[in-house]
């Protein structure tokens, strides 16, 4: 299915942010850098130094600020983060370390595949959704992993299995960069680094007198899992709502940039303090109309200003709680042919998105086209 109509252009979408949003600050930049690295920093040293009880309090900071650097990372491999090429690629590398990314094979998948081809099955490395034919011919354990990626519990799960191991640690050949010797160099350095981080954590439990596995939990093992939690969890909800569709091939020679990049793309508005927190990550919208422009720190002011051209075409949502559980309950698997999302019985969970579009839009002039 495919709707007639001449959406507005990259050209268009872009003048509509100010030129000042696109400015890249060297303190801003060196701000949003250093202070989550000083946080993983200061917390690993209270997961070898503390009590037993306080590591894993500490485990958690450690992890939440892994979290937050992937993000940083993020920013600064797509050249925002700071005006310089090299501070970008310096940070964007040591940002990205923490938790095992290889530069190569992100700016290949999230750079080049998830902004060229947002939304678009088999193109897209984003927790694209299973057809009601895909999901059947799955076997039993992979149905279960499927269940628990779509989840509220399984965010973590989610980006380990779905980014993390197939597009950025482990890809198929199909996947992966195409400077193969990068990519070796990249996973061989990060390999190094995961044996001088483990060895670390049992040398120093060994010295203290202390349980090894423990330590190796309290100080790998958590951090990890409540930074892929806490990147699973932004990642889900930045492109999959009950009112976002997803193309496949059915959709040729659609979508447009406009309908990838706006429509697919909610702001989901969450509490000021948890926006600290997410680095403003979620004015997900304005990111995806310029990635390789609007820096971290300007997407508020970057997002307002998209908003006054397009805002009635650009999903807006307060999130609770109860919004992203709605969320997990209805994009389960999705129907690409009637662009609705159903159930894992196939009963349809949504109305055509077209049609919903149509309906809140009122644009006359849409024609859609179904073959």
């Amino acid at each position: 299915m495919k709707i007639n109509y001449e959406w507005p252009g990259i050209g268009e979408i872009r003048s509509s942010i100010n030129e000042k949003e696109r400015s890249k600050e060297f303190f801003l930049g060196l701000f949003h850098f250093t202070l989550p690295l000083i946080v993983w920093l200061a917390s690993f040293a209270g997961i070898i130094f503390a009590p037993w009880w306080a590591k894993i309090f500490f485990g958690y900071a450690n992890g939440h600020s892994l979290g937050v650097m992937i993000l940083i990372g993020h920013d600064a491999l797509h050249g925002t983060l700071f005006s310089k090429r090299w501070m970008n690629r310096l940070v964007g590398r040591i940002s990205m370390a923490l938790t095992f990314h290889p530069v190569t094979s992100w700016v290949h998948a999230h750079n080049g595949l998830h902004h060229g081809f947002t939304n678009i099955k088999g193109k897209d490395i984003a927790s694209t959704p299973l057809s009601l034919k895909e999901y059947r011919n799955l076997s039993f354990l992979g149905k279960c992993s499927y269940r628990v990626t779509r989840s509220w519990y399984g965010c973590s799960w989610l980006y380990f299995k779905e980014t993390w191991f197939q597009w950025m640690f482990f890809p198929i050949a199909s996947r992966a960069p195409r400077n193969s010797k990068a990519f070796f160099r990249d996973r061989l350095q990060l390999a190094i680094f995961f044996v001088a981080w483990i060895s670390l954590l049992i040398w120093s439990a060994i010295i203290r007198g202390e349980n090894p596995f423990f330590m190796i939990t309290c100080g790998f093992i958590f951090p990890q899992f409540v930074a892929s939690y806490f990147i699973g969890f932004i990642t889900m909800q930045q492109h999959t709502h009950p009112k976002v569709a997803w193309y496949s091939e059915l959709d040729s020679p659609s979508p447009a940039f406009f309908q990838a990049q706006l429509h697919s793309t909610p702001h989901l508005v969450f509490p000021y303090f948890v926006r600290l927190f997410m680095r403003n990550i979620m004015e997900h919208t304005a990111h995806h109309a310029d990635p390789g422009n609007i820096p971290l720190y300007s997407l508020p002011e970057a997002q307002k200003s998209l908003e006054r051209f397009f805002g009635d075409q650009i999903l807006y949502e307060n999130w609770t709680p109860f919004t992203f559980l709605r969320t997990t309950r209805i994009c389960r698997l999705y129907d690409y042919s009637t662009h609705q999302w159903i159930d894992y019985d196939g009963k349809p969970l949504t109305e055509s998105l077209y049609e919903r579009y149509l309906k809140e839009t009122k644009v006359d002039e849409l024609q859609s086209v179904a073959y």
